[in-house]
């Protein structure tokens, strides 16, 4: 059968959760909730990362989430349940463009060893103009300071409708990157950045197959534009 055979078939989606945690708390639960998310194995949802974001002392971590009714469960169960989190945000994606090459380097580049800088950017768009803007990001010319890592779609969020993840050899090359290039994009109507320096990997090798494949299902698609994989 082809895929035009079953047009609701389910795709795994990504899921973005920060996790605020209560005021002297904070290493109790980062280390429960780290450890609960060590400890979860299943198809339905895989914990691929966890990273400890400084300046707000708060825990984000992303999950490839293939049955969306367990992903409730794990919310509640193995997150909400930790002793010291205030509350939970969570973010879905369903889509959109990676370098797969800098993806399947992700691990190593955000090693303490290798110096560099991880930086995620979450893009609030004009209405209307969703697809020329995304293309326009997708094309801003290379850096030789800032990889970028995926441009991923978030329009039913309420906190941004884009996700850009950058790599960068310090936070001023990154700062300027976004200022420069990626705030001055038509259609961009404002942009939050957050400081990553902290990278904890709990993806197997078979979630990260998945996740690329994700982003070559999508590609291949031309859900914006046919062809180009990647950048």
């Amino acid at each position: 059968m082809t895929s035009e055979s079953h047009p609701n078939q389910s795709q795994p989606v990504l899921a973005f959760v920060d996790a605020d945690i209560v005021s002297g708390k904070d290493e109790l639960a980062r280390e429960q909730l780290l450890d609960n998310l060590r400890r979860y194995t299943s198809q339905g949802v895989a914990p691929l990362w966890v990273n400890w974001l400084r300046q707000r002392a708060d825990l984000r971590f992303v999950c490839l989430v293939r049955d969306v009714n367990e992903f409730n469960d794990f919310m509640l169960d193995v997150v909400r349940s930790v002793d010291g989190v205030r509350e939970t945000r969570t973010i879905i994606s369903l889509g959109g463009r990676a370098d797969i090459d800098t993806l399947l380097d992700l691990e190593m580049e955000v090693s303490p060893s290798s110096h560099m800088v991880a930086s995620v950017v979450q893009i609030d768009v004009q209405p209307g103009l969703d697809r020329t803007c995304f293309q326009s990001l997708l094309e801003l010319p290379p850096h030789p300071d800032v990889r970028r890592v995926w441009l991923l779609n978030c329009y039913h969020s309420d906190d941004a409708d884009l996700m850009l993840l950058l790599l960068g050899k310090n936070i001023e090359a990154l700062t300027g990157y976004v200022m420069s290039w990626v705030r001055t994009t038509p259609g961009v109507i404002d942009t939050e950045m957050s400081t990553v320096l902290d990278w904890r990997w709990l993806a197997s090798p078979d979630d990260i197959v998945d996740l690329c494949a994700l982003f070559f299902t999508h590609n291949y698609r031309g859900q914006y534009r046919d062809g180009d994989m990647g950048w």
